[in-house]
């Protein structure tokens, strides 16, 4: 009878944890439900931007695709998206990196 109960308790402890969800897959920023972060205020469009293309696309002046090109169109105008800084971050990602793996070496030869 002991037995049973012992038995019993450890099922009914157990069933909550079994009936979670396990860890996500992929990255581990992408919960069930979560957003992606939002774009710093130089990035983002304007308020009254985004209800007028809203309203065009309602309207029938303008598909979807045409204004996911026109927002792309005005975000890639930022300066601080053009090819050239892209270059340079590109350039100053690989040169952190291999200063990474040269502090990494000389601290294995400590």
């Amino acid at each position: 009878m002991k037995v049973l109960v012992a038995l019993v308790f450890v099922a009914a402890s157990l069933s909550p944890a079994l009936a979670q969800h396990g860890p996500a897959k992929g990255h581990p920023s992408q919960h069930a439900g979560a957003q992606r972060p939002m774009p710093p205020p130089e990035r983002r469009m304007g308020w009254e931007e985004r209800q007028r293309l809203r309203e065009q696309v309602r309207s029938g002046q303008m598909t979807r695709e045409e204004a996911r090109a026109r927002w792309r169109e005005q975000r890639n105008a930022d300066p601080g998206r053009s090819p050239e800084q892209r270059e340079l971050r590109e350039q100053r990602r690989e040169q952190l990196r291999r200063d990474v793996i040269e502090a990494d070496r000389d601290l294995q030869k400590r």
